[in-house]
Formats: C-alpha cells, structure tokens, sequence
C-alpha cells in the first residue's frame, strides 16, 4: 500500500507563487490554458445561496483527495468540488492498480487514502490556497469578485454507526468550524510570507455534505443518517443514490442490449438488497419535510458506480464499479424518472459518464452541479475541464442564451423565465432517451483501448509523448531536463583485497528529457499505465523520488532516490542502497554502498577503493548503477527552481520573492 503523502502549506505557497510568476505554470501545468472566466457569457449558477460562476467540478474521487489536485481543479474552471469520501475507518488496504480506464471505466477504490486527520489537513490547505489566490488576485480578476467564489461539498461514509462515531462527527464539525486550523497554518507560514499571516479566510469549510452508503445499506439506515447529519450537523444533505434504483432488469437491458455491453456482468445481489425506486421516493419525500423544519436543503445525487463482476485480469478483487459512458444513460434515465416525481425544483447533482460533449446536456437538465471523474483521468487531464465551459459558452451563444436560465429554456425550444421548469422537464427526458440510442455510449464507440506501440518502458529514454504527466491526478508524473549522454565505466571482481577489472558496462541516454514520479504523491492507481504507449507503466518502471529522508528510510521496500543537496544523493534499488557525492574542489564522485566505498572521477575511471565491510571473494562489484544515479544527479543539479524541484531542493536555497 502507498504512503500517500501531502506536503507542507508554505511549499504549495512557494510552488503556485513562484512558478506562476517565473514559468507561467502551477504543479506542471501551464497557466495558458486556465480558465479565466468569459466576459461575454454568463455560466453562473446558485448554490446554497451562494453565487457560483460554474456548475462544474470532479466527483469526490482521485481528483479531490490532496491539496494541489482540488487546486488544479479550481485553477480549470471548477467551482463545486466534491471532496473525497471520508469514512472512519481510515486505515484502508487498497490494491493496486485502482483504477482501469482504457475504455469506459472501472475501480476499485472507494474512499480517502488519508487518516481523518490527514484529509482534514489536506482540505483546509485547499480551501486556504484557494482564498490566497483570490486575496493575490492572481487569475487578474478582483478581491471581491464573484469569479472566486468556491463551494466545497464534503463527501461521508458509509453507515449510521461510522457516521454518527466520536472521529467523523469531530471531523465534520471541524469543516463547520476550521477557524483554529486554519489560524494555525498561517501563523506557520515562514517570514517569506508573512503578508499572509492576518488575511480573512472563512472559517466555514463546508456546509453541505453528501451522503455516499455501500450497495446493501437498508434505507431505513440511510434516512437516519440523513436525519443525523441535518439535526447534529445542521448541514445541507446531498443523498448519492446508486444506479440500482434503476432496476435489474432495466439496467441488464441498457447495457447489455441497449448499449452492446455484453460483456459487462451485473451483481444480481447488489439490486435485490439495495432501495428500489419506489421506496426511494418516499424516503425522499419524508426527509424533505425533515430538511424543511431546520431550514436546510435537501438533494439527490445521480448516480454512485455501478458494481459489476469483475471478469477481467487487471483488478484481483471479486467485484469492480463501473463508470464513464454507459453510466451516463443510467444515471439520465433517473434523474428523468425523479423529476417526474420532484419536480424541476428539486435539487439533483450529478456524476456519470460526464464529458466535454454531455456537460452542456446535463447543465440544460437543470443539475447542480454536474461533476466528472472518470473523463479527467485520461489524456489531458485537469486541461480538459476548460473544454468543457468552452463547450457549453458554444451552445448558449448558438441558442442566443446569455445565462443559463436562458439556456434551459432555449435548449426546449420555450423561452421565459416563466417556463424554466417545463424546460427542465422536457429537457431531462429528451436527455434520458436520446442517450439511449446515441452511438458515443455504445460499445462500438468505446471498446478500443488506448494504443500501444509493442515497445518495453524502459527506466530512461521512453518516447517521452507526456501523456502519462496530465493523466496522474495527484500531479506525481513529472518531466525533468537531462540531455543525452554515452558513457562506459568497467565492472569489478573482489579477488585477493583487490579490485579486478571485469567487462565493461555501458549507459547511453538520449534523449532530452526523462520522467520521474515523487512518491508522495503517487498511489499506484494505474492511471499512467492505461495511457502510457510502451508496455510496463511509468509508476512502476521510471526513477522515483522521495522528498522526505525518513520517508525513503521508513519505505526499505520501495525503490528510490532522496537528495540531500544538489551534489548528493541516496538510491535504493532491492536491497541495496547507494549514496553518490560530487565534489565540485576534486571533480570526483564518491560512490558508497554498506560494503565499500569508491572514488570515481569525472572519466569514470576508479581512483580509490575502501573497504568498509567483508566482501565476499570473488563478488562482482557492479557500477552500472553509479552511471544511473551519476545520470539524475546530473540532470537535477542544473534543474530550475520550479516544481518539484523546489521541492527536492527547498532548503538550499531562497525561494523566489
């Protein structure tokens, strides 16, 4: 299991600040292609009360679990960010891969990564960030205006008993109140930011939550938790429902005839235990009376994934949770059937299948907000979340709509204020049956895997497309500067006390630049994998980093490199771990390992050899992996102080001001 990892407040300081100013990019991604809102068009919509320039935002998953990843979000254009589900048992055993997106897409992973503590940290540090951009006015727009204005929705799990827990209603309120915690991080900050320190931030995270429960949770459970969560928390309560509503047979039809996903094999069970539509109805029905007398909202989210059985190699478990196109269909086809009971009033988010061509359908249908996962983890990544704004400016300008209350009704061919809810209506119902029989959620459509060369993923020079850096969503996949280079160095035999030459061993790199991923952030999903063009996937094969000294200690069992300066560097590839200093006086590097250490010089030739344990007679000294780690020392020693740079070498220098 990986040891995910955040890091500290005042370094995503110094990495938005600095990087945006000096290189016009924030955690690797480039400021062009930001969202800086449309002054010809208004995408804005309420929620809670509050003015939101965007319904868009990522579903509590992948995207919204670290600091920077809910950043990046917001930094694309999302307003609403669904924070990842939290639960009590925060101690989880996830395998890896996690996540399989070749075509559609399905995981295996359910909730937060992190201990409570950590998420808690995690998620102020966002709402933190987020505030200081706005106070920075750094996206050219003004302290006060709207175009900042963000929505943080928290995501609970999975039962009365975890929910109502000592741990989770501690960390719940302290979203309702973060106002020590955040005091704290500012008054952390390093002189550098001492500006910062007495900015008004405000103390309410999130009064909204919504409520995530396992296939199976009687409905009994989930209304009292809803009544839990509004009477204690005072909150207002999304109900995530999942796409079992819809009916086994239903859904086995859709997918399986409908949509051509004969492959794909329901879990009979899941539908037998979980709510039927009906008796979802009328649970809503009582919790909307509930929610009234506390004044706060009541919603439904459309859909959770769908669990399936899992017939296929990637993942080992006996189930899997689908999502992406064939999603869509489902998740329409309720919200159409739950409007029909609700009304067009009734608030409804939604995730499923959501896409840079659906988001304006969906955003027609009256949702708030509409939120993507599966769509951001392919090629592209957070990039691909402006397409989606742009999309919907498109269609408003072609429907000659300058806001969406004008846009919901033009899309339904009605016009007027006075007909939004007939248009939200018409709209969800063309939606749910077009979908149907649209080809982009048929099989057809969506059953080649990204392509593959045939190639080997080798730990340098791979054919460096960067598709694999956007496709990480906790910003873990980097690109680093190296140059080629074509060096020889002898191997050596230990015989008699002595060092004897054995055959030579070459290094040759060629390209410019090579990949690198930082532990901290990555937790094996598997996401660069799917993508990668070559056989073996980056996460595994390509040279990863550590940021922290006891971390790379700690982790005996992972393979890495942490660097103590520039000039000096630890490696642990099995069970050996070498360390290489440079020094600049001599021109030599010294080389060490437990046994022996070596002095080479900049022609790798060998000038001294000590000792410093019993070698074995006759043991092979091997150098290649002296030529590697020369290789990244190289390279990282002229490296700009931008990200994750100014992460490795945060101490040996004053960040930019």
């Amino acid at each position: 299991m990986p040891d995910l990892q955040g890091i500290s407040f005042a370094d995503h300081l110094d990495i938005i600040f600095n990087d945006y100013k000096a290189h016009q990019n924030i955690y690797g991604y480039s400021a062009r292609k930001f969202f800086y809102g449309f002054p010809d068009a208004d995408l804005s919509c309420s929620l809670y009360g509050q003015k939101i320039i965007t319904p868009l935002g990522p579903a509590a998953g992948p995207h919204t679990q670290l600091a920077q990843n809910i950043v990046l979000s917001f930094l694309h254009g999302s307003r609403i960010i669904e924070l990842k589900t939290i639960q009590k048992l925060d101690q989880l055993e996830i395998a890896r891969p996690c996540i399989d997106i070749r075509n559609i897409g399905y995981n295996i992973e359910w909730s937060q990564e992190l201990s409570l503590q950590e998420s808690y940290e995690e998620y102020v540090k966002a709402w933190l960030l987020i505030h200081i951009i706005r106070h920075e006015t750094l996206l050219g727009y003004s302290e006060e205006s709207d175009f900042y204005n963000t929505v943080f929705d928290i995501s609970a799990g999975y039962d009365l008993a975890g929910i109502s827990s000592a741990l989770v209603e501690k960390w719940i309120s302290g979203m309702r109140d973060a106002s020590e915690k955040i005091e704290q991080l500012l008054q952390e900050l390093p002189v550098r930011w001492d500006r910062l320190k007495n900015i008004k931030v405000a103390s309410v995270i999130s009064d909204s939550i919504t409520l995530s429960t396992f296939h199976g949770c009687p409905g009994n459970e989930i209304e009292e938790i809803v009544k839990y969560l509004i009477s204690r928390h005072k909150a207002h309560v999304i109900v995530k429902m999942n796409p079992t509503l819809a009916g086994y047979d239903f859904v086995k039809k859709t997918v399986q005839i409908d949509l051509g996903y004969s492959h794909i094999q329901l879990e009979k069970q899941a539908f037998e235990q979980d709510l039927n539509f009906e008796q979802a109805v009328e649970m809503m029905k009582r919790l909307q009376k509930y929610a009234a007398e506390y004044s706060v909202s009541l919603g439904a989210k459309f859909t959770n994934t769908l669990v399936v059985k899992n017939n296929e190699t990637i993942f080992r478990e006996k189930n899997r949770y689908l999502s992406g196109a064939p999603l869509y269909v489902i998740a329409m086809h309720l919200v159409d059937k739950f409007r029909h009971e609700f009304g067009a009033d009734f608030p409804i988010s939604f995730s499923g299948g959501i896409n840079r061509e659906n988001f304006s359908e969906a955003v027609s249908c009256g949702l708030v907000p509409v939120t993507t996962c599966t769509d951001i983890l392919k090629k592209g990544g957070y990039a691909r979340l402006p397409i989606y704004l742009n999309n919907l400016k498109s269609k408003m300008k072609e429907s000659g709509a300058g806001n969406l209350k004008e846009y919901i009704p033009a899309c339904a061919g009605m016009s007027g204020a006075e007909n939004l809810s007939a248009s939200v209506q018409k709209n969800c119902t063309v939606a749910a049956k077009e979908s149907r029989i649209n080809p982009d959620y048929h099989y057809s459509q969506n059953q080649k895997p990204p392509k593959k060369t045939g190639s080997k993923l080798a730990l340098f020079d791979c054919l460096n497309c960067g598709i694999c850096l956007p496709v990480c969503p906790n910003a873990a996949i980097f690109s680093f500067d190296s140059g080629p280079a074509a060096w020889q160095i002898n191997n050596y035999i230990y015989r008699n006390k002595e060092l004897v030459k054995n055959e030579a061993v070459e290094f040759t790199a060629v390209k410019n630049s090579q990949i690198g991923i930082l532990d901290s952030f990555c937790n094996l999903c598997g996401s660069c994998d799917t993508f990668c063009p070559e056989d073996g996937g980056p996460y595994l094969i390509k040279p990863r980093f550590f940021l922290d000294e006891a971390e790379f200690m700690r982790n005996s069992g992972n393979d890495g490199i942490y660097f103590y300066s520039r000039n000096h560097a630890a490696a642990r590839s099995g069970k050996n771990l070498f360390t290489i200093k440079y020094n600049d006086f001599t021109k030599e590097y010294i080389w060490s390992t437990e046994k022996y250490t070596i002095e080479i010089d900049d022609k790798n030739e060998i000038k001294h050899f000590n000792i410093r344990q019993e070698i074995i007679e006759g043991e092979e000294i091997s150098l290649k992996p002296f030529l590697e780690l020369k290789y990244i020392l190289q390279s990282f020693s002229n490296q700009q102080k931008r990200f994750p740079f100014n992460l490795f070498f945060k101490n040996l220098h004053n960040p930019l001001k």
